[in-house]
């Protein structure tokens, strides 16, 4: 989430992030909370702003069948494996069998990962 908020996708401060979480998190510490924040928005700690986490890869790593996505989003649970982490992808026939159409029952993306992920490098380096 921090990754994709701040330097990874959409370029917000950490400090917003972190107030979000330390709002609603149950068990949340400060010091934990910000300086995590900070670490994955490159902000402080850790200087290594290219090495930025994908919304679609990482996760297709550790639950390649979505078990996580189908649970939490049960619109996408009928959709196979293939599309789970990238359902904007899967062909409308596939959408239709899946009963999600994106952009009507689920959202279309909100920016282009492979495009805005590059741009905020830019702006770091």
């Amino acid at each position: 989430v921090a990754c994709f908020l701040t330097r990874g996708d959409l370029w917000q401060s950490w400090e917003t992030g972190a107030a979000v979480f330390e709002e609603y998190l149950l068990d949340a510490d400060e010091a934990i909370n910000f300086g995590n924040w900070m670490w994955l928005s490159c902000s402080c700690f850790f200087y290594q702003y290219f090495r930025c986490y994908s919304p679609v890869a990482f996760p297709q790593k550790y639950d390649k069948q979505g078990a996580y996505v189908r649970h939490w989003l049960p619109q996408l649970a009928r959709l196979p494996a293939k599309y789970i982490y990238e359902p904007w992808k899967a062909p409308i026939a596939v959408q239709k069998e899946a009963g999600c159409i994106i952009g009507v029952d689920y959202p279309k993306p909100i920016v282009d990962h492979q495009v805005v992920s590059k741009e905020n490098m830019g702006k770091m380096a």
